[in-house]
């Protein structure tokens, strides 16, 4: 009995480092392809102004174009640990909204709602930890912070506004999340649930079942998935992107008291630039989100299959 348990308990290890692994080289290779798109989309809202603009500022103020990656240490370092994080809430919220209700057809007919809600908790509370990493992010990328690298940038964050600076622009990232990550899991697994039901697809699924193809070495379902993340991260952002152009107008500010707050952040915006500028780097932002997201749910089938043959 000791021995099977060391074993299971071993696998499990195992499977948890190999799929916190994955997640960090699958997000680092969304980032290297999406970032540099990101901090156009930041220069862009932060000083409202046009993509040429943008590039042009980033290349000269950044010394070239390594200034497209400035600041993505932080990102890189963490992109595993809120992935797993946000999959992890999600999944078990997911789960527990689904053991509550113990008629079956019931739980069938509500496990759109129940996704779309644990997919929001996970963004709610995600938001927490990743609010400072975007502010360090977004105060090099903008060049707020003139320091050299993220550590230096953090020290100086805590020195001159304390910890609670860490967390400015917290409301409007929460707005920005909490709702498109329901829309996020929500559209991911309805957009699977219409291509699986395709003829083709099925006909294929059957071919690769015989070749005991799973779905993560087979080109079909990582097909799949890539349409399904690519559509489900667009139409998540479409929704919020008002949120993140004043979550990155707020954060981007290096003095504390220019905003009171959300509501007062809007008012001055508005005021100065018009309601269009509360789309600004919308562009951006959508084509960021297509090699982001696949990146994502790709982690996301290898750690369910995986998940699967650990517990069995």
């Amino acid at each position: 009995m000791n021995c099977c348990l060391k074993i299971k308990l071993k696998s499990f290890l195992n499977f948890l480092r190999s799929s916190m692994i994955l997640r960090f080289l699958l997000g680092t290779c969304g980032m290297l392809v999406g970032y540099p798109l990101d901090t156009i989309k930041c220069w862009q809202q932060a000083s409202n102004c046009r993509v040429g603009t943008a590039i042009y500022n980033i290349i000269v103020m950044n010394n070239g174009l390594k200034g497209f990656y400035r600041g993505m240490t932080f990102p890189v370092l963490t992109t595993g640990l809120l992935n797993s994080m946000l999959f992890g809430i999600y999944g078990n919220t997911l789960r527990n909204l689904q053991l509550g209700v113990a008629d079956e057809k019931l739980r069938k007919k509500l496990q759109p709602q129940h996704i779309f809600i644990a997919g929001s908790v996970g963004g709610f509370l995600q938001a927490f930890v990743a609010n400072p990493i975007e502010l360090v992010k977004i105060r090099l990328q903008t060049r707020s912070c003139t320091t050299r690298g993220s550590w230096e940038c953090l020290r100086n964050i805590l020195q001159i506004e304390g910890f609670l600076g860490l967390y400015r622009g917290l409301t409007p990232m929460i707005c920005r999340d909490i709702f498109p990550y329901g829309i996020y899991m929500l559209a991911y697994e309805q957009i699977l649930n219409m291509l699986g039901c395709l003829s083709y697809v099925q006909e294929k699924r059957q071919q690769n079942a015989a070749k005991k193809l799973t779905s993560v070495n087979s080109n079909l379902e990582l097909t799949l998935t890539t349409i399904a993340g690519s559509i489900a991260g667009v139409l998540s952002w479409i929704v919020v992107i008002p949120f993140d152009v004043i979550k990155t107008i707020m954060q981007a500010e290096p003095n504390p008291y220019v905003y009171r707050n959300m509501i007062h952040c809007i008012k001055v915006h508005v005021e100065r630039s018009g309601w269009t500028s509360l789309f600004r780097g919308s562009c951006m932002l959508l084509v960021r989100a297509v090699p982001v997201n696949v990146a994502t749910f790709i982690g996301y089938e290898y750690y369910l299959e995986r998940c699967k043959k650990t517990i069995s």
